[in-house]
């Protein structure tokens, strides 16, 4: 009787073990894909900004945004305070890649500018940014991020413009996300 309950334990560990891994490398696939949709839409926000004649830093959308990514992260089970460096991590990512572009575009104007509005793009990004914290906090419960896995992630962030201090900031920041005790 003891050898059956040794095989079935066994069997059970080896299952969430297995589990475990195919959650973690479904996440990190989930969350590169994420984070370069998110960082693809800078264009189009540069240039809604650029048509418009707007700034790039708007500060009271930054408030907002913190203040959302801090309900979003509680709601997934995250510590809201260790989200905020990430999140700044974005928004500085997402300005960076802005300003690249607005330099680009000073050389070598855009023609026949079609960006979509504002209130689109960041409809689009509160909805990245909704899944970005699901997919934090299901890669969290199984553990936190490894060399390997930060290793991989900056392989996978490739979206245009995004340089590899920005990367090195984001993957940063990551180590330092939470779950909610």
């Amino acid at each position: 009787m003891i050898h059956y309950v040794a095989v079935f334990l066994s069997s059970l560990f080896m299952c969430s073990a297995v589990y475990a891994g195919s959650v973690s490398n479904v996440s990190l696939s989930t969350l590169s894909s994420t984070l370069n949709q998110r960082m693809v839409l800078m264009r189009d926000v540069a240039e809604f900004k650029a048509v418009h004649h707007l700034p790039v830093e708007d500060l009271a959308r930054e408030d907002n945004v913190i203040s959302a990514a801090r309900n979003e992260a509680a709601e997934a089970g995250l510590d809201p305070q260790t989200v905020e460096p990430f999140v700044h991590a974005l928004m500085n990512a997402s300005k960076a890649i802005q300003y690249r572009y607005l330099a680009d575009w000073l050389a070598t104007p855009q023609q026949g500018a079609s960006a979509q509005t504002l209130a689109s793009s960041r409809e689009q990004i509160q909805q990245l940014d909704q899944q970005l914290m699901t997919t934090l906090s299901q890669y969290l419960l199984t553990g936190s991020f490894s060399r390997d896995d930060l290793t991989w992630l900056g392989s996978q962030l490739n979206a245009p413009n995004l340089s590899k201090a920005d990367i090195d900031n984001l993957l940063h920041a990551l180590t330092q996300i939470r779950r909610a005790v």
